[in-house]
């Protein structure tokens, strides 16, 4: 079997993997809204001046955009419910968005890398992360390094998995029942992983794939907003019709059969060039040798 035929055979029989949930219906989903009727928006860095960077989101159109969301979430008739996350804890998530979100009565769960949180300036502390998680906002794991999930080893996903659920839990004393997949890469293996973890929603960069449920596992898409995205587009994906979900669907797996055919590096090479991403920019997608690792608080009393 050829590559490409190779790379879509996968994608097909994991289509075939995923069976909706119906059971759903009405239930909460981890931010508390009805799964059927959320919508999440991921935003990773917010800062005052514009970037070529992709992910850049300046404040002001941050605060449109937050201004814009909230009208929708105090309508009662909204079909859906747009709800806000962010991936990473890039400092600015403390020290611009949560002002705003603050401002706004408006709450956010924040997606954070256990490992790297206090770790240097690009990255909340633990202290911004408790003072955000004490008014109200959900402090959620996206990993220990920003290391692919499916690329990891056995001990490697132990880390990144159950090792930044312990580390947030024991640092913020909250309970930690979200992840977010680094790249939005996950399979069979860190679904399991994630549910011996005690994990029970896994988030992906699909905002296309229907809600569904495994192995005790809620997997729900997000969609990722960039720095040209104005509140009239928030709109638009609020409103999309089925015929046009359905094309976007299409379209997205077409980019994956890409991304497989090209591999996880030689694809994160061309996102970097695509994102206009540099060094200077955002945090970046561990793809390559697995990063060095701080060890967990428990690893440090126990030590």
């Amino acid at each position: 079997m050829s590559e490409v035929a190779a790379a879509a055979q996968l994608v097909v029989t994991s289509k075939r993997e995923i069976t909706v949930d119906h059971l759903d219906r009405g239930k909460l989903d981890a931010l508390g809204t009805p799964v059927e009727r959320s919508w999440l928006f991921t935003y990773h860095e917010i800062q005052p001046v514009d970037s070529a960077y992709l992910y850049r989101v300046t404040t002001s159109l941050f605060e449109n955009h937050v201004s814009f969301l909230s009208s929708i979430r105090r309508n009662p008739s909204a079909k859906t419910v747009p709800q806000i996350t962010f991936d990473d804890g890039h400092r600015s998530n403390y020290e611009k968005a949560f002002p705003i979100l603050e401002r706004f009565g408006a709450k956010a769960t924040f997606f954070v890398l256990a490992g790297c949180v206090s770790c240097s300036s690009n990255y909340i502390s633990w202290e911004q992360a408790r003072e955000m998680a004490l008014e109200g906002h959900r402090i959620a794991s996206h990993g220990w390094s920003h290391r692919i999930l499916t690329q990891c080893d056995s001990s490697e996903l132990e880390r990144e998995i159950s090792g930044s659920k312990g580390e947030i839990e024991d640092r913020l004393g909250v309970e930690v029942d979200s992840i977010s997949a680094p790249g939005g890469r996950w399979n069979e293996r860190v679904v399991e992983a994630c549910g011996r973890a005690g994990y029970k929603y896994l988030f992906h960069s699909n905002p296309w794939m229907p809600i569904s449920f495994r192995k005790s596992i809620r997997l729900q898409g997000r969609q990722m907003v960039t720095g040209r995205m104005g509140s009239p587009l928030l709109q638009k994906l609020l409103q999309i019709s089925p015929a046009r979900r359905q094309y976007l669907r299409a379209r997205y797996a077409a980019k994956e059969r890409v991304r497989l055919i090209l591999g996880d590096q030689l694809y994160h090479k061309l996102w970097c060039w695509l994102a206009n991403w540099d060094p200077g920019e955002g945090v970046e997608l561990q793809v390559d040798e697995p990063p060095k690792i701080n060890r967990t608080a428990r690893e440090s009393k126990t030590s």
